[in-house]
């Protein structure tokens, strides 16, 4: 269980935020996941590398002998693993958007949450309208990357938001070195 309250929107705060949440998720990227980064990358995705989404998706299966928590409001909607461990994040989630977006407020649905998770070239098939993208921890590099109709553009979201619809347009992360967390939160179509 997490217990986290941000004092203010400062590096300082993120900097807390990243040692004391996000370094003691314990997760690991589902098959999709890493199959992308391997055809991607050539490579199978970095030790101590993940992307996970917290929140709901349309596939209750894990593996034999294991399945998601439907979400009962929602027909074949389901809890992510780590929304079902850690419903306390939300909360948590919700503090750092309404600090950075207080005058034009929005609900925490989904969170992709990636660590040292190169991003390969894509567009969000599953998200509604815009994502905003927020990159925290020690690390150079890693600008995130929108290729919009008449030009690329670089996004340096190291300890600040950039927005973009992640379902229209194609995007990517450069390479970067040290530790990476990325937070992306979007809708999604089942989550209506």
């Amino acid at each position: 269980m997490f217990e986290f309250t941000f004092k203010n929107d400062s590096v300082e705060e993120l900097n807390r935020f990243v040692e004391e949440v996000l370094d003691n998720i314990d997760a690991k990227s589902g098959t999709r996941r890493k199959n992308m980064f391997k055809r991607a990358h050539g490579m199978p995705e970095p030790k101590h590398s993940y992307s996970v989404t917290y929140g709901y998706t349309g596939n209750s299966y894990m593996s034999p002998t294991k399945y998601r928590k439907e979400v009962q409001t929602l027909k074949n909607v389901y809890e992510t693993t780590i929304l079902t461990h850690h419903p306390e994040l939300k909360g948590i989630f919700q503090q750092l958007v309404d600090l950075h977006f207080d005058d034009e407020p929005f609900e925490v649905d989904q969170v992709q949450i990636n660590r040292n998770w190169w991003a390969p070239p894509h567009r969000d098939n599953g998200n509604v309208g815009i994502s905003h993208i927020i990159g925290l921890g020690d690390y150079e590099g890693g600008e995130t990357v929108v290729e919009y109709p008449d030009n690329h553009t670089e996004y340096d979201i190291k300890n600040k938001f950039a927005s973009f619809n992640g379902s229209r347009y194609t995007h990517w992360t450069k390479p970067f070195d040290g530790k990476r967390y990325s937070l992306v939160f979007y809708k999604h179509k089942l989550s209506k």
